[in-house]
């Protein structure tokens, strides 16, 4: 039963339920939260459908076949410093092989294409489109011959182009074409998405650019000046919020503080310290996840309830996530350093 505990833990921690939160069930609860305004009302079997495709496609496609790469390539067994990044940890810690992820991966594709098929046929046959987009970004991210992940600007090109789906796809699904309100939602949340993962990528500068092959990010590549690229990231989200506020619904003000406290956090955030990074890095997920959610909570008083995962979710993670990884965690912070930044 112990190795059953751990393979459920290990399943668990690999879906990272907080950047799911984040990116893919706030940018469809977002996307659908416009849809129910302008159609007065909406489906929550489709948006429930729409979820479990996300939390498919991103927790455990995309999440697994990146951690196989990633634990190959040599990036995720460098003893850096890192709490929120470095990926999930699981092979690191035992918990899951590189074979029962991949067995993991082709499980969720299929169950994700299976579940896709079938609210293709209930709200239109569009939504093929947008989840075979989906599927390919989630894998294409990692593997060849794109390999976007190990690509400068490859990486954020197929993140923001996944996040600008979720929430647009979530308002075709609903309302069976698609607004520039919704697209221009999309545009925001993507945005402040890719944002943050560049903030994610700054301790994993030195593991990856000792990857092999190389994972050359963007971060990588621009080295100090990777602060400057974050923060054009996080200031298109904060003027996609303002036209939104101005233009589409004042319920988008809400998003509009969130991404500006967001922007001074990637200001002042110091790329090559730990702690400051992890700081930054919780308060921008968080206010991210505050500024999408409590946007629809307010153009839809019927999606309020979709605070609460995030709520529970949230705290659990953090709690499962310092438990299951304590003593690796340990033993790296009593690893000597391995290098500087480039």
């Amino acid at each position: 039963m112990g190795g059953v505990r751990r393979a459920v833990l290990g399943l668990w921690l690999e879906i990272r339920v907080i950047p799911v939160l984040q990116w893919s069930f706030t940018a469809i609860t977002l996307g659908t939260a416009l849809a129910w305004r302008d159609e007065g009302e909406g489906s929550v079997t489709g948006y429930l459908v729409a979820v479990a495709i996300g939390v498919l496609l991103q927790g455990l496609v995309a999440h697994s076949v990146n951690e196989i790469s990633d634990w190959r390539s040599g990036t995720d067994r460098d003893p850096s410093p890192r709490v929120i990044s470095g990926g999930s940890k699981v092979i690191a810690s035992g918990l899951l092989g590189p074979r029962a992820l991949a067995g993991v991966a082709v499980a969720a594709a299929l169950a994700a294409a299976v579940l896709g098929t079938v609210a293709a046929a209930r709200w239109g046959w569009i939504l093929v489109v947008y989840g075979a987009a989906g599927l390919a970004g989630a894998v294409l991210y990692t593997l060849p011959p794109i390999r976007a992940a190990y690509r400068p600007f490859g990486g954020e090109a197929i993140a923001f182009t996944c996040v600008w789906g979720c929430t647009s796809g979530a308002y075709v699904l609903q309302t069976g074409g698609l607004s520039g309100g919704a697209a221009l939602a999309g545009i925001a949340y993507g945005a402040s998405c890719v944002a943050m993962l560049m903030m994610h990528h700054y301790l994993d500068r030195v593991p990856d650019s000792r990857a092999l092959p190389p994972k050359t990010t963007t971060i990588v590549l621009l080295g100090g000046a990777g602060r400057r690229y974050a923060v054009a990231w996080a200031a298109i989200a904060l003027a996609g919020a303002v036209v939104l506020t101005a233009l589409v619904d004042g319920a988008f003000v809400v998003a509009a503080a969130a991404f500006a406290a967001c922007l001074a956090l990637h200001v002042v955030v110091v790329p090559d310290d730990p702690a400051s990074v992890t700081r930054s890095e919780l308060g921008v997920i968080l206010l991210g996840m505050a500024g999408g959610l409590g946007t629809a909570a307010l153009i839809a008083p019927g999606m309020a309830w979709a605070l609460v995962p995030v709520a529970v979710l949230v705290p659990l993670e953090l709690v499962l996530s310092g438990a299951a990884h304590r003593d690796l965690m340990a033993s790296r912070a009593a690893a000597p350093a391995t290098g500087t930044p480039p």
